[in-house]
């Protein structure tokens, strides 16, 4: 039984970095403020969401 929240954590974790890196860092709202919002919402639903309405970096 324990094994399964570790599993749900580290499920967790990775797709917030996913989100975040592939998503967030080619954004204005940068890598860890996507990293933040995923962590305290929801990596796919809301962190993307916020990622994707955010604007792209003029440098890129």
């Amino acid at each position: 039984m324990n094994y399964i929240w570790i599993l749900i954590i580290v499920l967790y974790i990775v797709l917030t970095h996913l989100v975040a890196k592939h998503i967030g860092a080619k954004r204005k709202i940068g890598y860890g403020k996507t990293v933040f919002w995923s962590l305290l919402f929801s990596p796919i639903i809301i962190a993307l969401v916020i990622a994707k309405f955010s604007p792209l970096n003029e440098k890129q």
